[in-house]
């Protein structure tokens, strides 16, 4: 995935292509420390969607805490390697874990209270952002809340997705959603030893 795909977003062929390569360098086996701070603070109500999951540690780390949680990504080796780490677990309520198009949430017949994405908004063009919150709307309740980790403007070094500011996050979404939170934070990947610049941000659909 190099610069040059940017600000047009990344093609699904793109995904596939590195995780047939082996390990891409947003798997790192383990859930995000900005998700475990969610977790902590209580900033989940079930069910939730993972969008975008990858290989599921989110998504296995929310089930842990007893919440109901459907994954979805684009890849199917994506959701290969996260139903092989979800065999390895006891968990009383696994996720479950679906093919989808995130562009087309409204295709899902999904209805969830929580919205997790975990570093996908910032692979959208603008034009794909308008479909994704159209979508996001269409699946999440009145109330309901996202939150979302994006790479910000802060982060320089490649290789990497789009880098967006707050006013870029939070422009996308319109007056339908609420700013709830938003902090710079890191996201954690395998290139970054100390992570990449990030946003935290959780918005509320009114």
């Amino acid at each position: 995935m190099s610069e040059k795909n940017f600000p047009g977003g990344v093609a699904r062929g793109d995904f596939i292509s590195m995780y047939a390569e082996g390990i891409p360098p947003w798997q790192i086996d383990r859930p995000q420390r900005e998700v475990l701070r969610w977790l902590e603070q209580g900033a989940f109500v079930s069910p939730v969607l993972d969008i975008g999951c990858g290989t599921g540690d989110n998504a296995i780390a929310l089930a842990k805490r007893g919440y109901r949680v459907v994954g979805m990504d684009s890849v199917e080796e994506a959701l290969r390697r996260a139903r092989g780490k979800v065999a390895q677990e006891s968990l009383a309520q696994p996720p479950e874990f679906m093919l989808g198009d995130a562009l087309r949430l409204e295709d899902s017949g999904l209805e969830v209270e929580t919205v997790l994405d975990c570093a996908l908004f910032h692979t959208f063009s603008d034009f794909e952002q308008a479909a994704y919150v159209r979508g996001l709307a269409a699946v999440l309740s009145p109330g309901g809340r996202l939150h979302l980790l994006a790479f910000s403007e802060l982060e320089t070094r490649p290789p990497g997705p789009r880098r967006l500011s707050l006013k870029e996050i939070t422009g996308a979404f319109g007056a339908d959603w609420e700013v709830r939170e938003a902090e710079r934070c890191r996201y954690e990947d395998r290139v970054r030893i100390d992570g990449a610049h990030a946003w935290r941000v959780t918005m509320e659909r009114r």
